[in-house]
């Protein structure tokens, strides 16, 4: 099976081309297949967090495995702003939510590299 993704048909793909009742099933299917995605990075993190939890400090396998985790869910709430058509609060949310996960995959990514060395 091959990874290369194949470029799609643009009628399939271009929001212009569709229907306004396909244009809905289509930001209907994305948003509810973001919202799964969303979940289940989610549903990682906090496995991750509990393990870091229980994890001696500065351990830097738990600390990988944190911005790791951090960026999944960064990942997601990023996937649901691309996705969905919202207010502009609410995407400003989305966004500040995917930054702060950002960061703090960054600071667990400091923490990382400075007990390596």
């Amino acid at each position: 099976m091959s990874l290369m993704a194949r470029r799609p048909v643009k009628a399939a793909t271009d929001p212009s081309t569709w229907s306004s009742s396909d244009r809905s099933d289509r930001v209907m299917a994305a948003s509810e297949q973001c919202a799964r995605a969303w979940e289940t990075a989610y549903r990682h993190y906090g496995y991750v967090w509990e393990l870091t939890a229980r994890s001696p400090k500065g351990d830097p396998a738990a600390a990988r495995e944190m911005a790791a985790a951090s960026w999944a869910v960064a990942a997601s709430w990023r996937q649901i702003a691309g996705a969905t058509s919202l207010p502009w609060w609410a995407l400003a949310a989305i966004e500040s939510a995917a930054g702060a996960f950002e960061s703090q995959a960054v600071d667990y990514e400091t923490q990382d590299t400075s007990e390596e060395t």
